[in-house]
């Protein structure tokens, strides 16, 4: 029987991140025990250390990184719009070129920490395929899939983890009703970006006289992203529909788009992620996202303290494992081991509260080892 017991350590366990200060037990790649206080055999200590669950990137766009900084001098319309400039980037790059910049950057994301990411990939049916040919085990890549041209759209589904809509304009409400049904049928995501912009929230508005959230419920999507220009009660519905929303904080304020409403997402209880978004525009460093959500929700309400910082970091770990069905849990006693430990050094010593500690301060350099399925991937 293989054993590993890991000792004076801060283990973050179950859905809920409850702190134990104490020692874990590993088992043949088990978490058998997570007790307080000191075991009773040899074990390897981590000098108040930190165990925490590894980072679930809820979105992203990881192939843009082949052309990253070229935001600058333009807006996000520029940027990302229907016409804008990564799609003509994409088209124009060498496919080698795109493979050895998804692939550093795949290998950039496990090494800070995240083992699951889920992607909007554009490109039609070659675009699924190509990230499917790059996939970095462990990485947990989920692949939500775009079609352009409605004859591909089952063929895209069919090879993908869902669908991915760039937005609510993208194609007829009939089309989407059509995509919403073929998902759902499929037993696969069906995901669109929602309320980024405020100029076109308002078009949307005027044109359907209904809100883009209003629209999203209305054809059955799994979750949204972005949300930055929902107001109190648009996030309720979404609450009351069982509709998650992805953040992507840094994404949003570098592309001039605003900052989304996270501290009302926790005043109205609505279920929340974390995503990096664009490739482009922000590297896909989870440590990095959750301190810029934490000062963006500071901004907003300065009473915000341990239990909203706790949040945050269950939204870019925990949170996100049952929608997307991920071969691992919480950190607690019956699940394999996967998590992480990070040293308790220089920017995480004499910290007086540990979720807002490890929110405001942990970087990628604290992490000592990455487990994953009670095996060391990284250290």
């Amino acid at each position: 029987m293989a054993r590993e017991i890991l000792s004076n350590a801060v283990i973050l366990t179950g859905r809920e991140l409850e702190i134990t200060r104490g020692y874990m037990v590993i088992e043949d790649d088990v978490i058998k025990e997570i007790s307080e206080g000191s075991p009773q055999r040899r074990a390897v200590n981590l000098n108040g250390g930190f165990i925490i669950p590894p980072f679930i990137n809820a979105h992203t766009h990881v192939v843009d990184s082949v052309a990253k900084e070229l935001y600058l001098g333009k807006n996000q319309t520029q940027v990302v719009g229907p016409q804008g400039l990564k799609f003509r980037v994409l088209e124009r790059s060498a496919p080698v070129q795109k493979a050895q910049a998804t692939k550093a950057t795949l290998q950039d994301m496990l090494a800070t920490g995240t083992l699951a990411h889920c992607d909007f990939r554009e490109e039609g049916v070659d675009g699924v395929n190509f990230l499917r040919g790059i996939i970095l085990p462990p990485l947990t890549s989920i692949i939500l899939g775009r079609f352009s041209k409605v004859e591909e759209m089952l063929k895209v589904l069919s090879i993908s983890d869902g669908l991915g809509i760039p937005s609510l304009d993208a194609f007829s409400e009939e089309v989407l009703e059509e995509a919403s049904v073929a998902a759902r049928e499929a037993k696969k995501f069906f995901a669109v970006h929602v309320a980024e912009n405020a100029h076109e929230v308002l078009a949307f508005k005027k044109k359907h006289h209904r809100s883009e959230v209003e629209q999203a419920i209305k054809l059955r999507f799994t979750f949204v992203v972005h949300a930055t220009h929902c107001s109190e009660e648009e996030l309720l519905r979404l609450k009351a529909n069982k509709t998650p929303v992805v953040f992507c904080a840094r994404s949003n304020s570098l592309l001039g788009v605003g900052v989304p409403p996270i501290n009302l997402a926790l005043k109205t209880g609505t279920e929340f992620f974390l995503g990096t978004d664009n490739a482009m525009v922000c590297q896909p460093d989870m440590f990095e996202e959750i301190s810029f959500a934490w000062r963006c929700l500071r901004r907003d309400n300065t009473a915000a303290g341990s239990e909203e910082a706790k949040s945050l970091l269950a939204a870019a770990t925990v949170k996100p494992l049952s929608l997307f069905n991920l071969p691992w849990g919480p950190v607690e006693e019956g699940q394999k081991a996967t998590f992480l430990i990070l040293a308790r050094k220089s920017n995480l010593l004499h910290l007086s509260d540990v979720y807002a500690g490890l929110v405001n301060r942990a970087r990628a350099d604290n992490i000592r080892a990455i487990y994953f399925n009670g095996k060391i991937i990284i250290s």
